[in-house]
């Protein structure tokens, strides 16, 4: 069991009901200390830390996300982020001739904005065309994401985007059918799995994807800018960064072309490449059942807070307790979602509240998330504090 009152200590919140942990993360104490530390040596003595620290500490990471997703050490490489992996494959691809006009790049209606903006991009670069599969939110269950998908593939689709975890409905996707379902079709996989690290168990080799990239500044709980991006083997000749390594003509062997093209793509602040594996340990230490404890704990969590919120409002579930990791979202009624989170964060709430893009209908959002720190206490008191504002909103109308 998490005790979740003692897990608090290692963030600091000054007093703040945190309640957005899926926004941005928040790094415990250790980790903090950590980088910390690290960047201090980083800029007191930049030439010592690039030639002997970086290499050793950041390959160490590396090597951690390959474990950790279940992966081919061989095809994974940092990043500071999953949009800029997303970025990189898109881009590598379009450059290398793989798209070709009338050609077809497939998004669902749940995919994260920006990396629906990098498919638009490089359609209208191509020749190509964006295509959407629309997935209804509500959902009564998986089968109907995999048939959206699959239903919306065609001859012409070359790749599809798929989010593992959705951003604004929170939703986990079965990944490993769609990838497989896209495969028979010959259609190859980008899985964005942003959100997925330490949210969901993810075994790469097993979902079969061509891409996938995942961050570590969120449910893993490292520091912001610290991201990986797998590539399958077939495609390794394919992909390059979007500055090319200083390494990559590097004659040593024993390196493959895929990482020498990644080693050194630039001077930067690498330390948050470095804090991965002591994020997971840190989370891991403070459950007797380590990460895959921490996980369940956190999605217990999620779950009773959506069904305290969905009964609050009374509302029917916007989607099974199946579909959802450790953040679920409730759809609450037409109005000003800037005021009304606003509101909430006069109160002491710092949570995640908008507006409900169009194709999901009118009215707004709230995402539910439930990190060590948060306790079922804060969800009941944000609960009633919503339902004062609602209250204030109508009389006010």
């Amino acid at each position: 069991m998490l005790d979740r009152e003692k897990s608090a200590k290692e963030w600091d919140f000054g007093g703040l009901d945190y309640m957005n942990h899926g926004g941005y993360g928040a790094c415990p104490r250790a980790v903090r200390d950590y980088q910390q530390k690290e960047r201090n040596a980083f800029l007191k003595n930049p030439m010592e830390y690039f030639m002997f620290d970086y290499p050793k500490k950041t390959e160490e990471n590396r090597l951690f996300w390959a474990s950790f997703m279940k992966a081919d050490p061989e095809g994974v490489v940092h990043m500071e982020c999953a949009t800029l992996a997303a970025n990189t494959v898109l881009k590598s691809l379009a450059l290398r001739g793989y798209f070709k006009t009338g050609d077809e790049i497939l998004i669902t209606s749940h995919g994260y904005n920006a990396c629906n903006n990098s498919a638009r991009e490089i359609a209208a670069l191509t020749g190509a065309v964006v295509t959407v599969a629309e997935i209804p939110f509500p959902i009564e269950g998986p089968g109907q994401v995999t048939d959206a998908v699959l239903k919306a593939a065609t001859g012409k689709t070359r790749l599809a985007i798929i989010d593992h975890v959705t951003s604004e409905t929170g939703l986990v996707f079965p990944v490993t059918d769609i990838v497989k379902g896209l495969k028979a079709k010959g259609v190859e996989t980008l899985v964005d799995g942003a959100h997925a690290p330490a949210q969901v168990s993810v075994d790469i080799g097993a979902i079969g994807s061509a891409f996938y990239t995942g961050n570590g500044h969120k449910w893993l709980c490292a520091a912001p800018g610290c991201a990986f991006l797998y590539v399958r083997e077939d495609f390794r000749d394919l992909i390059r960064p979007l500055s090319l390594s200083h390494g990559a003509n590097d004659p040593n062997p024993a390196v493959s072309s895929f990482l020498k093209n990644f080693a050194w793509v630039g001077s930067r602040d690498a330390t948050p490449w470095t804090t991965p594996k002591l994020a997971h340990d840190t989370l891991a230490a403070m459950h007797h059942g380590g990460m895959a404890g921490i996980k369940a704990d956190n999605h217990a969590l999620c779950a009773q807070g959506y069904k305290l919120f969905l009964e609050a409002l009374k509302l029917k579930p916007h989607a099974p307790v199946s579909m959802i990791g450790t953040m679920a979202s409730v759809i609450l009624p037409v109005g000003d979602a800037g005021k009304l989170r606003a509101a909430l964060r006069a109160r002491n709430f710092v949570t995640q509240l908008g507006a409900l893009s169009p194709q999901f209908g009118q009215g707004r959002f709230l995402r539910i998330c439930a990190a060590p720190y948060n306790t079922m206490a804060q969800y009941e008191r944000m609960a009633e504090a919503l339902l004062q504002e609602l209250a204030a909103e109508k009389k006010a109308a």
